[in-house]
C-alpha cells in the first residue's frame, strides 16, 4: 500500500510538473490579449454623428443587452461563468473522438477557448494546437475576469465579410445597434458563429434563418422561453427582410487618428474603453467623399489653409503603407512660389528648347517647343523644359531646401533636376501641408484630425489645436505677396490650363494638375480651403482623370465659397538664363528640329534678342559646332531684325 501511495505521489508530481512546465512554455511570452483584439475605439464627427471607418466598432459589455448574453451563452457555452476556461471532459471525449477519426476535427469550444484561438493560434488542427489552446485559456482565466474575457469575445468574433464583433455586425447587417435588435435578429448573429462566411444573411439569408432557428429551439429546450414565445420568435424570423448597410471601411484613415492619439499620449486599449474621440472631419463632405470615392485607389485630404484641421480624408488601401507617391507636375507651385519671393515675375521668360542634362532627355507633355514662354503660361501649360530650367536656375539645393525645410514636407526628394517634374515622393496630407502655406500666405501648420477626446465620465481630456511649425521668410517679396501671385496663376491654371475640368461656375478655384507614372493629381481650392485628390493606376491624367473627380465632390459643398485673394501682375519681360541653362541645350537636337521646320528661325532670334552678348556668343557657337551653314544664317536673321 505504501509502495502504491509513494508511486502515486510520484506519477502525480510527475504530470504536475509536465503540466506547468507545459503551461508555462506555451504562456511564458504571450502578449496582453487586449493588443491581439482587432483594434478599434468610437469616432465621431465634428457634428458628434458617430462615424464608423473600422472593421470592428467596439460595445462596452454594459452596454449588451442581457438578452444576447443569455442568448449566446446558452448557445455557446452555457458553464461560461462556472469553468475554468475549458470543458475537462468535452476536451478528453473530443480527443479520443479524434484519435478514433485521425481527423483532429473536434475540440473544445468554450468562449474562453474560442477567444484563444482568435487572438493567439493557427486555424491548423493538431493535437499540440489543442493542448495550446487549453493552456491558454487557463491563462486567460487567470489574468482577466470572465466579464473582462466575455467582453473581448463579444467584440473580436468573426461574423463574415471582412467585419468583427457582434456590433458591427448588427450594424451591417440590420442596420442597427446590437441593443436595439430583437431575440430573432440577435439568433441571426449568434448562428453566425459556426460559419462566418456561409450562414450570413448577406451571402444565404434562408441558411442564416434556419440556423437563428436551432439557437432559438436550444432556448427553448433549455428552457430559457416557453412554447409561446418561441413560436412568436420563430414567426418574426421568418418574416425577417435582411439589407446590408455598408460600413466605409477606411484603414489608412483610422490608423490616421491612431497615430495622432498616440502622440498626444493614447493607446488604443485606452481609448476602446469608454473614450470618444471627436475628429475634425466635416460630416457633409466626408459622406461625399465616401459616396463619390467607392474605389480603393483613390486618396482624398482636404485641410483649412488658416488652421490646419483636417475636413475630409479617404486613404488608399492600407496595403500601400505611407500613402507616398510621385507627385508629378503638382510640385511645380511649390518651387514657382519660391522664384516669386526671390523676386521673379509671372511675366519672366523661360526657354522652351530641347535639353540634356547627362543622359536625361526631358519632354513636355505635348513633345512641342515653344522657344519661350513666360513663368505664368510655363505653370498654365505645365510645360516641364520651362520648369526644369527654372528650377536649375534657383539652384536645386535652394529649391529643395525650401519646399522640406521652410514649406516642411516631408518626403523622399531625389538629388537631381528630376524634382523639378516631380519624381519627389509624398502623401495627399503632405502636399497639402505644403500647399495650405502657398494659399494662407506664408504660415506652415501641421494637419490635425483630433479635435478633442472625452472620457467616460464626460471630460475633455484632450484637445486639438492650430500647430505653426514654420514661417515662410520674407526675400524680395513677402510671402504674403508672393501668395497671392501664385494664386492667380493657379487661377489661371484652372480658368484655361491643364485644370479647366476642375472649373466651378460662380466659384473661383486656383489649383494644379500633376501626373506621374503610376498616378494622378489634382491640388487646389479657396482662400479657406485646399484639398489634394491623387489616382493610382496607369495611362492617367491629372487634368483628364482627377480634377473632375475633385470638382465633384467639392463643388456642391456648402462650405466651399469659392472666394480668392489673389493679385495679378504683369511686370517687364526678362529672360531667365545663365551659363548653365546655355549649357544645357541639346543642341544636335535644335539643329534638326531647325532643319525640319518643326522650330522656327524667328524664335531663336527672338530669345537671342532677350540674352547677353556673352551668352548670344556661346549660343551661336555651340550651334556653329553642329552645324555652321545654320548658326550663319540665324546671325544674319538677327543682325537684319535689329539684334
Amino acid at each position: 500500500m505504501r509502495k502504491f501511495f509513494v508511486s502515486f505521489l510520484i506519477s502525480a508530481a510527475f504530470v504536475f510538473s509536465t503540466l506547468w512546465g507545459l503551461y508555462f512554455l506555451f504562456t511564458k511570452d504571450l502578449p496582453p490579449p487586449e493588443s491581439r483584439l482587432v483594434p478599434t475605439f468610437r469616432v465621431f464627427y465634428s457634428d458628434g454623428t458617430p462615424l464608423f471607418i473600422s472593421r470592428n466598432v467596439w460595445i462596452d459589455l454594459s452596454n449588451v443587452p442581457e438578452s444576447f448574453v443569455n442568448l449566446l451563452l446558452t448557445s455557446e457555452d452555457e458553464d461560461f461563468y462556472r469553468h475554468p476556461g475549458f470543458d475537462l471532459k468535452g476536451f478528453i471525449r473530443a480527443i479520443l473522438v479524434d484519435i478514433k477519426t485521425l481527423s483532429f476535427s473536434q475540440g473544445g469550444s468554450t468562449l474562453t477557448q474560442q477567444l484563444a484561438r482568435t487572438l493567439y493560434l493557427s486555424t491548423d488542427k493538431s493535437i499540440v494546437r489543442k493542448l495550446k489552446e487549453i493552456f491558454i485559456s487557463f491563462w486567460l482565466e487567470r489574468t482577466r475576469t470572465k466579464d473582462e474575457i466575455l467582453e473581448m469575445y463579444i467584440n473580436s468574433v468573426y461574423m463574415g465579410n471582412g467585419i468583427y464583433g457582434f456590433q458591427t455586425a448588427a450594424l451591417y447587417y440590420f442596420g442597427k445597434n446590437l441593443w436595439e435588435l430583437s431575440e430573432p435578429e440577435m439568433a441571426v448573429l449568434v448562428a453566425l458563429i459556426k460559419s462566418p462566411e456561409n450562414f450570413n444573411p448577406e451571402k444565404n439569408p434562408e441558411v442564416s434563418k434556419k440556423r437563428a432557428k436551432i439557437v432559438l429551439e436550444r432556448m427553448l429546450s433549455e428552457g430559457k422561453i416557453d412554447q409561446q414565445t418561441y413560436q412568436r420568435y420563430v414567426e418574426e424570423l421568418s418574416e425577417l427582410k435582411f439589407q446590408v448597410h455598408w460600413l466605409t471601411v477606411d484603414e489608412e484613415l483610422f490608423w490616421r487618428i491612431v497615430r495622432e492619439a498616440q502622440r498626444a499620449g493614447f493607446d488604443l486599449n485606452e481609448l476602446r474603453h469608454g473614450y470618444k474621440v471627436f475628429l475634425t472631419l466635416d460630416r457633409d463632405l466626408q459622406e461625399r467623399v465616401f459616396n463619390i470615392i467607392q474605389d480603393e485607389k483613390t486618396a482624398f485630404v482636404a485641410v483649412k489653409t488658416k488652421t490646419g484641421e483636417i475636413v475630409a480624408y479617404r486613404g488608399i488601401g492600407i496595403e500601400y503603407g505611407t500613402g507616398w507617391r510621385q507627385v508629378g507636375s503638382a510640385i511645380k507651385p511649390l518651387y514657382y512660389y519660391y522664384a516669386l519671393l526671390k523676386g521673379m515675375n509671372p511675366s519672366n521668360l523661360l526657354i522652351d528648347l530641347p535639353v540634356r542634362v547627362g543622359n536625361w532627355e526631358p519632354e513636355n507633355f505635348d513633345e512641342k517647343y515653344r522657344g519661350m514662354v513666360s513663368l505664368e503660361e510655363a505653370i498654365v501649360e505645365s510645360r516641364n523644359i520651362p520648369s526644369v530650367l527654372l528650377y536649375s536656375h534657383i539652384q536645386p539645393e535652394n529649391a529643395k531646401t525650401f519646399i522640406t525645410e521652410t514649406l516642411k514636407l516631408r518626403s523622399r526628394y531625389p538629388d537631381d533636376l528630376t524634382a523639378a517634374l516631380g519624381t519627389v515622393e509624398t502623401s495627399p496630407e503632405e502636399l497639402v501641408k505644403a500647399y495650405s502655406a502657398v494659399f494662407n500666405g506664408g504660415v506652415v501648420l501641421q494637419p490635425y484630425i483630433i479635435d478633442r477626446v472625452v472620457d467616460r465620465n464626460g471630460r475633455v481630456v484632450y484637445r486639438g489645436y492650430p500647430k505653426v511649425v514654420s514661417i515662410v521668410p520674407s526675400f524680395v517679396r513677402t510671402p504674403q505677396e508672393a501668395s497671392e501671385i501664385m494664386k492667380w496663376i493657379m487661377k489661371e491654371v484652372v480658368e484655361r490650363g491643364t485644370g479647366v475640368r476642375a472649373r466651378i461656375p460662380g466659384k473661383t478655384v486656383a489649383g494644379k494638375t500633376g501626373t506621374a507614372e503610376n498616378n494622378a493629381w489634382f491640388i487646389g481650392g479657396d482662400d479657406e480651403y485646399v484639398a489634394a485628390l491623387v489616382k493610382d493606376g496607369k495611362d492617367l491624367l491629372g487634368g483628364r482623370d482627377s480634377a473632375p473627380v475633385w470638382k465633384e465632390i467639392v463643388s456642391d459643398w456648402k462650405n466651399f465659397k469659392g472666394l480668392l485673394t489673389y493679385r495679378e501682375v504683369h511686370g517687364e519681360k526678362k529672360l531667365v538664363i545663365d551659363d548653365q541653362i546655355v549649357s544645357y541645350i541639346n543642341y544636335n537636337r535644335l539643329v534638326e528640329l531647325l532643319n525640319e521646320g518643326s522650330v522656327g528661325l524667328e524664335r531663336i532670334v527672338e530669345i537671342l534678342k532677350f540674352m547677353d552678348y556673352n551668352h548670344q556668343i556661346e549660343f551661336l557657337s555651340k550651334v556653329n559646332a553642329v552645324d555652321p551653314v545654320l548658326s550663319l544664317e540665324i546671325w544674319k536673321k538677327f543682325l537684319k531684325e535689329g539684334g
